[in-house]
């Protein structure tokens, strides 16, 4: 049985099986060839220059709150002279 994975409308990459840990965790995808593709495609969607963000979970929460206080008008100006 095949698993789809839903990136956009169009995006569609389709798992024939999950690999898991001893905890049940999903690690591993096991993918057509064709789909290969499609995978690469969703992945370059993040430019190069913004890759370490997604790779610091930390600081990806920090920049997810700040845009999201953002949204709701919670900013407040910066003088940077008083940096």
């Amino acid at each position: 049985m095949t698993t789809a994975i839903k990136q956009g409308r169009e995006d569609l990459i389709r798992v024939k099986q999950y690999i898991t840990d001893a905890n049940g965790h999903k690690v591993a995808a096991v993918i057509e060839i064709e789909e290969l593709i499609g995978l690469k495609a969703m992945v370059d969607i993040i430019p190069p220059s913004e890759v370490w963000l997604y790779k610091n979970k930390e600081v990806l929460e920090s920049v997810r709150r700040g845009l999201k206080d953002a949204a709701k008008g919670r900013i407040s100006k910066l003088n940077i002279d008083e940096l």
